[in-house]
């Protein structure tokens, strides 16, 4: 049993072999945006490998990734495998929750002044 590592938290959670890493996630109650139910389709659950390994892409990562994103480390959340071996992966912040959170911070300096 592998240990999956999520950035920017640092939540690390045992998963099994085989294991996607959107239910390894949601096992943890992290969230990992998606909305078509961990068929390839939305491409909303990007992650990046940022050490240790996951397994190979499925065909259907394949088919739907650039290459160039797979060669990065790039891969679906909900397509994506964990390993007996431990990763640690990045889920990328939403770009709606950064506008919002820089709006807010805007909001904040305003404020003080």
């Amino acid at each position: 049993m592998g240990k999956v590592t999520f950035l920017p938290g640092g939540k690390s959670v045992k998963a099994r072999a085989g294991q996607s890493l959107v239910s390894v996630a949601g096992n943890a109650r992290i969230v990992i945006p998606q909305r078509c139910g961990g068929h390839a389709s939305c491409l909303m659950c990007r992650v990046i490998v940022e050490s240790g390994e996951l397994a190979p892409p499925t065909v259907l990562e394949l088919r739907k990734m650039p290459e160039q994103d797979l060669r990065q480390g790039v891969r679906l959340a909900c397509q994506a495998k964990a390993t007996e071996n431990d990763c640690t992966v990045r889920i990328p912040e939403s770009r709606l929750k950064s506008v919002v959170a820089a709006a807010l911070e805007r909001q904040r300096l305003e404020n003080e002044e």
